[in-house]
């Protein structure tokens, strides 16, 4: 029998969707407990517990909210999902087989399709989607995967003991950076983290709770910061600060929000005392492993986002 598999939602805000993410599961009957971590203010908790579903509300805590359910799902095997994502069924099967034929392996990571409630499938494979950056480059579907810089924290099977004992999401970042920061550390604890492209979730696009993207601009640039700094030695994270820098005011500028630029470097050194005692910088073998080609991939998305916005002749 295969192991058993505990389902975590991170939810905040939109209950229609939560009801239906637990739909498809209990559907499929591929997870053997569901918990929800009600970090939002519109009665999700109460109302899931009327379904008989374990229901937690730490308050906003963002990302953190997904320890909350880690540390109290009862099976090592995590089925990790927003409150707007679940797997199309075979997923889970396929990344509880990839669990069991790598020992070593602790987050399988799957392709999330954005898709209409009817699952009109919208955009899998676009520039700038998860595919796009966890493939690199790469093509095919290898039985093994690939290994990867991040994952998708929404769409993702996790082993609970390697996710916590490297330190699970780290609290202060909020939200954004979160899955980059986490796979650094689980690799750096002996662990992979992989992509399976054979394994497809569904990604409702659920507009209720949606957080502004410059509010999500300004998380992103103050985390990139934060990160370099806590898990790069100085060599390492003073050449890539810099670079991820000039990325992020051309994004900030192209999206249309120049000022969120350098609101987040304000934001990023004010608040440093909160993230200075967790300073601790990996090895470089490491950092050079996971990061892969990061960096060329941010490049090429800067200059597809240019290409439609120019007027370059093809």
């Amino acid at each position: 029998m295969s192991p058993p598999v505990s389902a975590v939602i991170l939810a905040f805000n939109r209950l229609r969707a939560v009801n239906r993410v637990i739909d498809e599961l209990e559907a499929q009957g591929v997870v053997d407990e569901i918990i929800v971590v009600d970090t939002g203010t519109d009665g999700t908790a109460a109302a899931v517990r009327e379904r008989g579903i374990e229901a937690f509300e730490p308050g906003d805590v963002g990302v953190a909210g997904r320890n909350v359910g880690a540390e109290a799902a009862t099976h090592d095997l995590i089925l990790m999902l927003d409150d707007d994502s679940f797997p199309v069924p075979g997923s889970v099967e396929f990344l509880v087989g990839a669990m069991e034929a790598n020992p070593r392996l602790a987050v399988a990571t799957g392709l999330i399709r954005d898709t209409t409630w009817e699952g009109e499938v919208l955009q899998a494979t676009h520039p700038g989607s998860f595919d796009w950056f966890l493939r690199a480059g790469r093509t095919g579907d290898p039985p093994e995967g690939f290994e990867v810089f991040f994952f998708a924290e929404g769409g993702c099977l996790a082993r609970r003991r390697a996710f916590l004992d490297a330190g699970g999401f780290f609290a202060p970042y909020f939200f954004t950076q979160s899955e980059i920061d986490a796979t650094m550390r689980i690799a750096a604890a002996g662990w992979e983290v992989r992509y399976f492209p054979q394994a497809a979730f569904d990604h409702l696009k659920a507009t209720e709770g949606r957080a502004r993207y410059d509010r999500t601009l300004r998380l992103r640039i103050r985390n990139q910061l934060w990160h370099f700094w806590l898990r790069y030695p100085p060599a390492m994270a003073v050449p890539r600060i810099a670079g991820y820098l000039a990325f992020d005011l051309v994004e900030c500028t192209y999206r249309g929000h120049p000022g969120v630029w350098a609101s987040a470097i304000g934001d990023a050194w004010r608040e440093r005392g909160t993230v200075a005692p967790y300073r601790r910088p990996l090895p470089r073998d490491v950092i050079r492993h996971v990061e892969r080609n990061r960096g060329r991939m941010h490049l090429e998305l800067l200059w597809a986002q240019l290409r439609r916005r120019l007027p370059l002749s093809s």
